[in-house]
Parts: structure tokens; sequence; C-alpha cells
């Protein structure tokens, strides 16, 4: 009996101990996975991208990145961004809180200085879609996060989920809230303009920072100017934003309005030269748009309304631009304010709101 006795005894001593080591062997492998410090998301094009679990320190080259890092309340850990935007968007300098003592990187576009970077000791970059310079930074030991979209209206949601899960912390959770508000303004453009008959639907050309280049089929702009009710004339061309066009064609399409966005940045002119050319060439002159005085600015604010988070403002902007009627209610500058607010924790004067809207600089002091 006894025997039996210590035979079940020993035969309980070791399965306890093998049931240690399995849990052991478990925390293991977990705290492994855990000591490297990174996780794996997957990026809009469905690429997967290994970033760091904890992020205190954000580098911000590529354009947009600025604004999306903002507003998903972590722009104290910003530790530098492409000098272009700190020179180029003026509201910037006003509505951001740090921007001012960020240092802006040279030849952020395509040719970043590798040991300045590395100099800010960056936990993360967010990167314009740029192979070869990722490759650089990734092999100096740098975690980078390269631009990536779709060509669908609401591409922006997803590309700040991404931001969001690179991030961590609180951003999922903002991230969450602003694709709440995104898609109810979408919604409200939705059933503003779905009882317009097709053929008394309005004809749109989006001009990007000169008149002869605009948006093609793989642009997510063409898909929100449907979205908003209208037809966008470039839809036959097979590319993205920065496609060129004939003076002819432009007048072939003859569209019933045309708006200018992307103007006055990185040197270019501004949307009120690029239209006052336009409207002064006498091939135009006999165009819809330009007799009917139907050449509008679009925006900017703190960045391009076309390229970056401000997009359900473009998307009310659009569709009351196109529809007054049918977008009475809409009020671009309480909306304006109201965005500003929760988005980018500022109050806009009502001076500001009027100054965004109507495309001019903030009042200098």
């Amino acid at each position: 009996m006894k025997k039996i006795l210590c035979t079940l005894m020993s035969i309980m001593m070791i399965l306890v101990v093998a049931t240690g080591c399995g849990q052991a062997g478990g925390d293991a492998s977990s705290a492994q996975t855990s000591e490297t410090g990174t996780k794996v998301i997957t990026n809009c094009d469905g690429t997967e991208v290994t970033v760091p679990e904890k992020v205190d320190k954000i580098g911000c080259l590529f354009g947009p990145s600025y604004e999306k890092v903002v507003l998903l309340g972590a722009e104290d850990k910003i530790v530098f961004d492409g000098d272009y935007h700190i020179n180029s968007w003026p509201w910037s300098n006003v509505i951001y809180k740090h921007l001012n003592d960020v240092p802006g990187i040279t030849n952020a576009h395509s040719a970043p200085n590798i040991e300045d970077l590395m100099g800010y000791e960056p936990d993360l970059v967010f990167n314009f879609p740029n192979p070869e310079t990722t490759k650089a930074m990734e092999e100096a030991g740098m975690y980078v996060v390269p631009m990536a979209s779709t060509d669908k209206y609401d591409s922006i949601v997803d590309e700040l989920k991404v931001y969001a899960e690179a991030i961590g912390g609180d951003a999922p959770k903002i991230a969450e809230e602003y694709s709440s508000y995104f898609y109810e303004v979408a919604d409200k453009v939705k059933e503003g303009v779905k009882n317009i008959p097709e053929a008394e639907r309005k004809t749109v050309y989006f001009a990007n920072e000169n008149i002869l280049k605009t948006h093609g089929n793989k642009s997510s702009i063409l898909d929100l100017i449907e979205l908003c009710g209208g037809v966008p004339v470039t839809s036959e061309i097979d590319g993205g934003n920065s496609m060129e066009v004939t003076a002819e064609q432009l007048v072939a399409w003859d569209p019933d309005y045309i708006f200018v966005d992307h103007a006055g940045s990185s040197g270019n002119k501004t949307a009120e030269q690029v239209i006052d050319e336009m409207v002064a060439q006498d091939v135009y002159s006999e165009m819809k748009a330009v007799k009917n005085d139907h050449v509008e600015v679009v925006p900017t604010g703190v960045f391009f309304w076309d390229s970056g988070v401000q997009k359900p403002l473009l998307m009310l902007y659009l569709a009351s631009t196109l529809y007054p009627e049918a977008f009475s209610d809409v009020d671009m500058k309480a909306e304006t304010k109201a965005f500003y607010s929760e988005f980018f924790d500022y109050d806009l004067s009502d001076d500001e709101v009027t100054r965004i809207l109507a495309h001019l600089d903030p009042e200098t002091k």
C-alpha cells in the first residue's frame, strides 16, 4: 500500500512540476515577445511594418503626418518635422502648440540626412512613400512607417488608424472618435445628394498645384467628388494626384466647377495667382466655370484639405458649393470651428475662421 501511495505521490509531483514548466514556458515566450519591444502592424497597402511597442519620440517627415500626430494627441512627442511644413502653412504655426520649437529637416521629401535624424533618437518615423529613404533609415536602426493610402474617399480613416496603432496609448481611441465623426459627415452628404437626378449633377475638375495638374482615377479625390454628388471629368485618366493635362483637354471637358488646391506651398504660385492667370487667358474664356464664376479656391488651414484629416470639412465644402440649396443648413464657419476645437484643441476666433475659409494667411501681429 505504501508503495502504491509513494508511486501516486511521485506521479502527482511530476505532473505538478510538468504543469509548472509548461506555464513558465508560456510566460517565457510571452516575455520574449515583450522583451523585443516591438509589434507588427499592417499598413494601408497591406504591407506589414514593425514598430516599437512604446513610442516616446516621433519624427514627422511626411507632409500630413504632423497634423495626424497632433490630432492623435501626441504632438509633444514630435522631435523633428520637414522644414517645408514649418514654412509653407502659416496656420500651422498658429494652431499647433509646438511646431515653432520643432527642428525642420531639409530635403525631407527625398534625401534627409540620416545621421541628423539619428541624432534626435526617434522611436518612430513617419516617412514619405520613398523606398530608398525608408530602407536607409531602417538600416540605420530606425523604425519607419512609410505613407500608404487607397483610392477611396475614406482612405484618411484607415491611414489615421495605422498611425494610431503605431503610436499606441490613447491614440487608437481618438482615431475611432475621428472615424465616427468622419462617417457622420459622409452620411449627411450622401443623404443630401441622393435625390439629385444624374442629369442635374455638376461636373467637376479638381486642380492640384496648377490649373493643368489634376487627379486621376487612382486618387481618392475622385471618389470623394462622386460622394458629394459631383461628376469628375478626369475619371478616364489612369493615375494618381499629379496628372498633367493640356489646356485643350480642359476646355473640351468644360466642367461646371473648377476647384484649385495644393497651391501656394513649396514655392508654388498661390491658388489665387493660378486662377487669375487662368481667367486672363482667352483659351479658357468660354468655359462654363469661368463664365459663371465657378472657379473656386479650396480652403487650406493647417494643411491641404484634400490630403489630410480635414477631409470631412472638404466634403461639406464641396457638397454645399455644388448644391447650396440641398445643403442650406451647412454653416462652414461653425463646422470649421467645431472641427478645430475637437481635433486640434484650438478655438478659432470669428476672424480666424473667416480668413481660413477665404484662403488667407493669419494676420501678422
